[in-house]
Order: C-alpha cells, then sequence, then structure tokens
C-alpha cells in the first residue's frame, strides 16, 4: 500500500490538492471529479450527493515517440472498484441545500450557484470522433448493432463535457491514414454511366441521429472538401470504386462536388439539419479555402464553413468561416482582438492543440493541471471553447500502451474503449466547468477585478515555455468560482 500512496499522493499534489485537503467545493448541479484519500475510510456517501468511486490504473507508454524506454501513468479510470490511487466522481443535485455534507474525513461544500446542464454550456468543445477505431476495437462490423452499442457509453462520456459537434466524413480517408484506422465515407456515391450521381445518405443520417442521442450536437462537422492528397472516390454503376485526383478549382473537383453540393443541401434542409451543418477543413492556405467557400456558396448558397487555421482569420479575405479554431501558438493579442466582433456576429472562435506544443498538452506525460488549463484557457482570454484532432483515435490496445507511432503518447485518445475515461479527460473536464462558472459569475458582475487578473495569469507564452505554475493557477481559479 506504501507504494500506491505514494502515487496517490503525488497526483493529488500535481492536482492542486495536498494529502491534508479535505475540503470539495461545487456548486449545485455539477459533476466533478477529485482524487480520494488512500489512507481513510470514508463510507457512504453524504444523503443526497450521489458519489461514483474508482480507481487509476496505469497506462505504460514510450517516454519520446522514437524511445525504447516505457513509463508508466495512472491515466484510464475503472469506476465501482476498490483501490488505490482513487478517485470520485461527484455529483450535486440542482436542489441540493448549500452548505457543508460530511463525507468521512472529507468535506463536500455545496456553493449556492447553480451550474446548468452540459448540454446548455455556452463552451464549444469539439474533439473529433472516430467510429472505425471502435468497431476495430470491439470486433464488431461498422454501423452494425454491437457497433453502436460499443460506441454509446464513448460518445456519451464526450457529451458530458458539453460536445458541440458530431464528426462525419464526407468520403473516405480524409486525412489520408494518420490513424491506426482508417476512416470511411457515411454518404454512398454511385455515378452512373451518362455521368449522373446517385447519394445514399442512410448512414449519414442514421449516424447524426445515434450522435444526437448521446447527447452530442447540435452541429454536423463535415470533412472535408480538401482530403489530404485531394483524392476523391465513388463507386460506378457495376460498383467498382473510382478515384481521382480533385484539387480545388480543378473539373475533377467541380465535378465531383457541384451536384453533391445542392443534393447534400436539399437533403439536410428536409432533414432540419441544414443550419447545424458545416463544411468543415484543417489548415489549409487562404487560396485553396477561398475556392472552397466560393464554390460552397455557389451550390448551397448559405451552408457554414468551418477552419481550423494557423492566422488570423481576417487573413482570409473576403471569406466568411462560421467556425474558427486557432492553433494556441498563434493566439496572439491581434488575433484576440478579433474575436469579439466574429462573437458580435455569431461566429465561433476556438483554440487547439495537437502534436504540439510541448506544453500545455493533454498527453500521457502532460501534468494533470495541463488539463485543466488547456479546459480553462479559452474562457480566461474570450474565446468560445476548444478543439482536438482525436477523441478516441486509439492505437493497437489504448489500456496497455498509448504509444502510437511518431506521436507524444496520449495525444490520439482521452477516452478509452468502454467508455472509460482518461484522468486527462476529467481534469479538462474539470476546467471547462470552471470556466462556465466564471461566465455565470461575469454575467451576474461578481469578481470582476479579481477575474480580471487572474485571466492575465493565463499567459500562453507562459505556459509554452513551461514557466506557469500550473498546479497553483489551478488552485487559486477555483478558489475564486466557489466563494
Amino acid at each position: 500500500m506504501k507504494t500506491m500512496w505514494t502515487a496517490a499522493a503525488a497526483l493529488a499534489f500535481a492536482l492542486g490538492a495536498s494529502a491534508d485537503s479535505h475540503e470539495i467545493a461545487a456548486w449545485r448541479g455539477e459533476t466533478l471529479m477529485t482524487m480520494v484519500p488512500d489512507y481513510t475510510e470514508l463510507g457512504e456517501a453524504p444523503a443526497g450527493i450521489s458519489v461514483r468511486r474508482g480507481v487509476l490504473r496505469p497506462v505504460k507508454y514510450r517516454t519520446t515517440p522514437a524511445s525504447l524506454q516505457l513509463s508508466e501513468c495512472y491515466d484510464r479510470v475503472e469506476w465501482d472498484v476498490e483501490g488505490a490511487p482513487c478517485i470520485a466522481e461527484i455529483t450535486v443535485p440542482r436542489t441540493a441545500k448549500p452548505g457543508i455534507y460530511k463525507w468521512g474525513l472529507m468535506d463536500i461544500r455545496v456553493v449556492d450557484r447553480e451550474l446548468p446542464p452540459a448540454k446548455d454550456w455556452k463552451y464549444y468543445l469539439d474533439l473529433w470522433q472516430h467510429p472505425w477505431a471502435v468497431a476495430r476495437v470491439a470486433k464488431a462490423k461498422p454501423f452494425s448493432k454491437a457497433h453502436y452499442a460499443a460506441m454509446r457509453p464513448v460518445w456519451e462520456l464526450l457529451a458530458s463535457a458539453g460536445q458541440k459537434a458530431l464528426t462525419v466524413t464526407l468520403l473516405d480517408r480524409p486525412w489520408n491514414h494518420q490513424c491506426r484506422d482508417a476512416y470511411g465515407s457515411m454518404i454512398g456515391r454511385t455515378r452512373k454511366a451518362d455521368g449522373s450521381w446517385k447519394f445514399d445518405y442512410s448512414l449519414f443520417d442514421e449516424y447524426v441521429e445515434f450522435g444526437r442521442s448521446c447527447g452530442i450536437g447540435p452541429h454536423i462537422a463535415c470533412y472535408t472538401m480538401c482530403p489530404w492528397g485531394n483524392k476523391v472516390n465513388w463507386n460506378d454503376e457495376k460498383g467498382e470504386p473510382v478515384v481521382v485526383s480533385a484539387p480545388p478549382g480543378s473539373k475533377e473537383f467541380e465535378d465531383f462536388w457541384g451536384p453533391f453540393l445542392t443534393d447534400f443541401a436539399a437533403h439536410l434542409k428536409a432533414k432540419g439539419w441544414f443550419a447545424d451543418t458545416y463544411i468543415s477543413m484543417d489548415e489549409r492556405a487562404p487560396k485553396d479555402v477561398k475556392i472552397i467557400a466560393d464554390f460552397v456558396q455557389a451550390h448551397a448558397p448559405g451552408m457554414k464553413i468551418a477552419l481550423a487555421g494557423n492566422r488570423k482569420p481576417s487573413e482570409f479575405v473576403g471569406i466568411t468561416i462560421d467556425s474558427y479554431s486557432q492553433y494556441l501558438g498563434h493566439m496572439t493579442p491581434d488575433f484576440l482582438a478579433e474575436v469579439k466582433d466574429r462573437q458580435a456576429k455569431g461566429f465561433y472562435t476556438t483554440f487547439y492543440v495537437c502534436c504540439s506544443p510541448a506544453y500545455p498538452n493533454n498527453f500521457l506525460s502532460s501534468m494533470p493541471a495541463e488539463n485543466f488549463w488547456i479546459g480553462a484557457y479559452a474562457g480566461m482570454v474570450g474565446l468560445d471553447g476548444f478543439l482536438r484532432w482525436a477523441w478516441n483515435s486509439w492505437p493497437e490496445d489504448p489500456a496497455k500502451d498509448g504509444s502510437f507511432r511518431g506521436w507524444r503518447a496520449g495525444d490520439t485518445y482521452l477516452a478509452y474503449p468502454g467508455g472509460a475515461p482518461s484522468f486527462r479527460f476529467l481534469e479538462m473536464r474539470n476546467g471547462i466547468a470552471t470556466v462556465e462558472k466564471l461566465r455565470i459569475l461575469r454575467e451576474k458582475g461578481l469578481f470582476a477585478d479579481e477575474i480580471a487578473a487572474l485571466s492575465k495569469r493565463y499567459d500562453y507564452k507562459e505556459a509554452m515555455a513551461n514557466k506557469t505554475n500550473f498546479v497553483k493557477l489551478k488552485e487559486d481559479t477555483l478558489k475564486l468560482v466557489n466563494r
């Protein structure tokens, strides 16, 4: 037990709570994760408070992509078992009375403020989902009943953080084959001998309805009209596959995408989904984005555009980008100055991290409090939320080894098969909930000076240089929002 307690104490410290800290603060309606000291008997949860206990299981990973050396991270949560390091997920009902609730030697302090359900959070979370990874691990035929059953707990876990976008694919391998499992198309295409097209939306419709039933949405992020390598595909009348190169602006591009966009827009309108749908792109030059955006508006007027990029939105001249995500390392004052104007127009502006920066990030090697920082950062500087490329792009066996090719371990996923959360995700979710509280406090005009001073400490340059005390900053942020 000594070894386990040492691990638990280290995690508690990394989370910003000492081994002697016994108070947990929560708003009415809040669900949060906290470390539990494994040296004390806590007994039953206080009446009226829901508590789920679990154990953190170690996951091995390569310390660097090229290293043969393996390390361990206590990251995979296994619920409803005894052991250590121990964590708890605490849910305070909206009807709970404010005050102190005793749980063994721990106190749960219920703050007299209410946090809305995650589906109503203003925070724009967009973690890209990967259905085919679930099918492989579950040994299920893609989009069979068994596959949907295996996806549901993973997708519902994501919804618990207020996920706003469902990731769908318009063609095979939009990102080539960068993951362990290739993405397929959710829309069937057949080109007849006379050159006309037949589109099959049955899987697309089924999947969108499934995602919404899990609590994800309402937005539908469609990838992509600029696949890596510009390869597009369809079947001919005999069912034979056809693959061609269709760079933006080419005749092949126009022949492939023009009829589809017209038909797709009509289908979305018939389903009532048109206003929720985005043609999504990532890290493309303004020239290509302009060609695609103009083409979309010519064939599907009013269709929204989403883009993850690395420059100011104003540099995409003549393009309306309804949802834009900026790499953290380009989060300049000039960029942030454009955000309020975009928000006034009803546009979304988020930030993203991926295989970089080294700090802060969601890697298995990242400090737990870095994940809290990532969840909280957007709300601190006036952005709408956060994007990440991989919710569940699993390596061969993510519960045993989080390493994958040249990526930093953990870069490709934040959830485990079966719907087991990562410790990293739960910490990030705590950060997201915290800035939702901050938004409510701002709207009420409370603690304005303190919030302004705190926000200045969320400096991305300091964080990327690993000069931020992530643990202390998290501790001070929680103290402020839980007054």
